[in-house]
C-alpha cells in the first residue's frame, strides 16, 4: 500500500527544533562581539571627528595666513602706502575674509602701527567713547620719531566701512607690539609665527596672535598681525561633535581650558580642586581625564567615573601652525555609542524568548497530539494483526472471531485514515480495506 502522510505538522516541529539553537547562538555571539567591534567604530568616529575639527580649525588660521600674506606683499611692493589712509581698505578686506578674524593690523618697526578691528556690541558696551552702532574700528598710533614721545591712538569708528560714525584721539597706553610675542617671532625667524592663546585688553577675547614678517630691501620691516578669536570654533566644533553629547575641548600650554563646546565650562582653569572644578559628570572631573588620557595619541582610551559610567577619551596635539602646543580632547559618554547597540540586543533577547515560548507551546502540543494519533494507530494496528493471525491459524472460525476481527481492521482503518494526506486516501483506504475483509470473509 503506497500510504502518503502529512508531514506538514512534523515538518513544523523539525524547523523550530532547528531553529532555536542557531538564534541562541547568533544572540550569545552577537552579544559577546558587540562591544569588541564597536570600539574600533568608536575609535574611527572620535579619529574621523577630531581630524575634522582640526581641519576645520587649520582652514580658519590658512585664510589668515594668506590674507596676511597678501598684506605683507602689498607692503614689501609700496612702504610708503602703509602709512596712507587708503591702507584701511586692504586691512577692512581681509579682517572681513573670515569671521573668526578679530584685528589685522601692520607693526613696523620704529613703533608705526595701524590696526583695523572688529568691534562687537560687548566692546561698544564697555568703552563708552566708542557709539553703539560701532561694528568696526581703525587706529593709528604714529612712530616714536613722528611723536617725539608723546603718543596718541587715532581711532575711528564705523557702522558700515568706509563710512566713519565718529572719531577720537586718545593717549596711547596699550603694551609695544614690538615687544609681544608674535612680532618677536616673526622677527627671529623671519617667517610666519603663531603665539600662544592671549586675552585681549581691549575686546575681553581669547585670540591666537599670527605674524607675517614684512621684509623690505633684505632688511626686517615689522609685521602684519592678525588676531583669530578662538571662542568662535565653538560652533565649528559643534558641527564635527563624535556623539550627541561629546564634548570637544582646547587646552594651552598650561592646560587650562580655551576652547570647548560646552557653553557652561566657558574658560576657566580645569585644575583647580573644591567646588569649582570642572567635571564632565557629577562624579567625574575634567581634571581626571588629564590624568588617565594619551596625550597626542591617535587610540581611544577610556575613564570610568566612580558611578560607573564610561566615557571615551581622544587627545590630538595641534600643528603648530594653529598654536603653540595646543592640545584638543574629545570626550564621549559610552551610552551615546552602545545605548542603541544594547536596546537592540536586549530586544532581540526578548524577541528570542518569545519566539522560544510559543515555539515551546507549539512543539509540547503537537507532540501531545502527535503522540496520541500514532499510539491509536499502532494499537489498533497491532489488534488488527492478532485477529487476523488468529483467523488465518484456524480451518474455521466463529461469527464471533469473525466480527472481533472485522471491528479491529474498521478501528485501525479509521486512525490510519485520520492521518491520510486527503480524503481521496482515504477512500482508497477504506476500499482497498473492504476487499481484504471479503476476501477474508470468502475463505472463511
Amino acid at each position: 500500500m503506497n500510504r502518503q502522510i502529512n508531514l506538514k505538522y512534523v515538518a513544523l516541529f523539525g524547523f523550530l527544533a532547528i531553529l532555536i539553537i542557531p538564534s541562541v547562538i547568533i544572540i550569545y555571539m552577537r552579544i559577546i562581539l558587540t562591544e569588541e567591534v564597536s570600539r574600533d567604530l568608536i575609535n574611527t568616529r572620535l579619529n574621523k571627528s577630531i581630524e575634522s575639527n582640526e581641519q576645520a580649525i587649520s582652514d580658519i588660521f590658512r585664510t589668515a595666513k594668506g590674507v596676511s600674506t597678501v598684506i605683507a606683499d602689498a607692503a614689501e611692493a609700496n612702504p610708503e602706502d602703509i602709512r596712507l589712509e587708503q591702507f584701511n581698505k586692504i586691512l577692512f578686506s581681509a579682517a572681513k575674509s573670515s569671521d573668526f578674524i578679530e584685528s589685522v593690523y601692520v607693526a613696523l618697526s620704529d613703533g608705526y602701527l595701524r590696526t583695523l578691528d572688529r568691534v562687537d556690541i560687548n566692546r561698544a558696551k564697555r568703552f563708552k567713547v566708542i557709539p553703539i552702532k560701532t561694528k568696526w574700528a581703525s587706529a593709528v598710533v604714529k612712530s616714536y620719531k613722528d611723536t617725539l614721545g608723546s603718543r596718541v591712538r587715532l581711532e575711528k569708528y564705523y557702522e558700515v566701512f568706509p563710512t566713519v560714525l565718529a572719531r577720537n584721539r586718545l593717549p596711547f597706553t596699550g603694551s609695544d607690539i614690538r615687544a609681544m610675542e608674535q612680532y618677536l617671532g616673526a622677527k627671529n625667524g623671519n617667517n610666519i609665527f603663531t603665539s600662544s592663546p592671549q586675552r585681549k585688553f581691549d575686546s575681553g577675547n581669547l585670540v591666537v596672535r599670527m605674524g607675517v614678517p614684512i621684509t623690505v630691501n633684505g632688511a626686517f620691516s615689522g609685521i602684519v598681525g592678525t588676531d583669530i578669536r578662538l571662542e568662535a570654533a565653538n560652533n565649528i566644533m559643534r558641527n564635527y561633535q563624535a556623539s550627541e553629547n561629546s564634548l570637544t575641548i582646547i587646552l594651552d600650554r598650561k592646560k587650562d581650558l580655551i576652547v570647548t563646546t560646552d557653553n557652561a565650562f566657558g574658560t576657566k582653569s580645569i585644575r583647580q580642586d573644591g567646588p569649582g572644578t570642572l567635571r564632565v559628570s557629577e562624579h567625574l572631573a575634567l581634571s581626571d581625564i588629564l590624568k588617565n588620557r594619551k596625550e597626542g595619541m591617535s587610540h581611544i582610551s577610556s575613564v570610568t567615573s566612580a558611578d560607573g559610567v564610561k566615557f571615551w577619551v581622544l587627545s590630538k596635539i595641534l600643528p603648530r601652525s594653529v598654536g603653540e602646543d595646543l592640545e584638543m580632547l574629545i570626550i564621549s559618554p559610552d551610552d551615546d555609542f552602545f545605548a542603541e547597540v544594547r536596546a537592540a540586543n536586549m530586544e532581540l533577547i526578548w524577541l528570542g524568548v518569545f519566539l522560544l515560548f510559543i515555539g515551546s507551546i507549539v512543539i509540547y502540543y503537537f507532540s501531545s497530539w502527535l503522540g496520541e494519533k500514532i499510539n491509536k494507530v499502532t494499537f489498533a494496528s497491532i489488534r488488527a494483526r492478532e485477529r487476523m493471525e488468529l483467523v488465518n491459524d484456524k480451518k474455521s472460525f466463529s461469527i464471533k472471531e469473525i466480527t472481533e476481527f472485522y471491528v479491529s481492521l474498521s478501528e485501525f482503518e479509521r486512525e490510519l485514515a485520520s492521518l491520510s494526506k486527503n480524503i481521496q486516501d482515504d477512500e482508497k483506504i477504506l476500499s482497498y480495506s473492504r476487499s481484504k475483509k471479503l476476501q477474508t470473509f470468502k475463505r472463511g
